[in-house]
């Protein structure tokens, strides 16, 4: 008999404690139910695109009190057991859901009212809407995803809306983002 015989092996998964002990600049990622997902740095049209989303949703929040805007991937605890964490372009919050610690207690809970995504050059378009549903899932009331190479963008609304829209079209926040309004092309701008 080896060594090992009668031993079992096992894998934990990894849990939002555990995720927030690693260094977001040297292992950028997600945690998609317990595993550990790296993630690549964007391409600067990427970045300038989440600024424009950034800018407009800000402007949205003073004109609106009670909101709060994230960018830059911010930790959005979206299940548990095993736990997923994911982290949107851009997101839009109400402030008194906002968490105000550090590590896994300052991560939200549950998925934003809107959150964003951006597909990325290694992103295929069907692993950026699995996470849009995960965010529909997990409470949001709507998603967006841009795809900066037709100028276009998805509206995703619960239960099983979809809506795709092109440069000229006007984006608007419906009844998650009631009076926010504008043209898809200034997303790119």
């Amino acid at each position: 008999m080896s060594a090992t015989a009668g031993r079992t092996s096992t894998t934990r998964s990894m849990t939002f404690d555990d995720a927030a002990r690693l260094d977001p600049d040297a292992q950028p990622g997600e945690l998609v139910d317990g595993k550990w997902v790296p993630m690549t740095r964007n391409t600067w049209r990427h970045g300038e695109i989440v600024v424009n989303v950034s800018v407009l949703l800000k402007l949205y929040a003073r004109a609106h009190p009670g909101w709060s805007v994230a960018g830059g991937d911010p930790g959005t605890k979206l299940a548990r057991n095993p736990d997923r964490l994911r982290g949107p372009d851009v997101a839009i919050a109400r402030a008194e859901r906002l968490p105000r610690g550090k590590g896994a207690e300052g991560w939200l809970d549950g998925a934003p009212e809107l959150a964003v995504e951006i597909l990325g050059d290694d992103q295929s378009a069907s692993d950026v809407l699995k996470k849009a549903l995960e965010y529909l899932a997990a409470g949001a009331a709507m998603v967006w995803v841009i795809d900066a190479d037709p100028e276009r963008v998805m509206v995703l609304t619960p239960p099983d809306r979809v809506r795709i829209l092109g440069r000229e079209d006007t984006l608007d926040g419906g009844a998650a983002l009631p009076g926010f309004a504008c043209k898809v092309a200034e997303l790119f701008g």
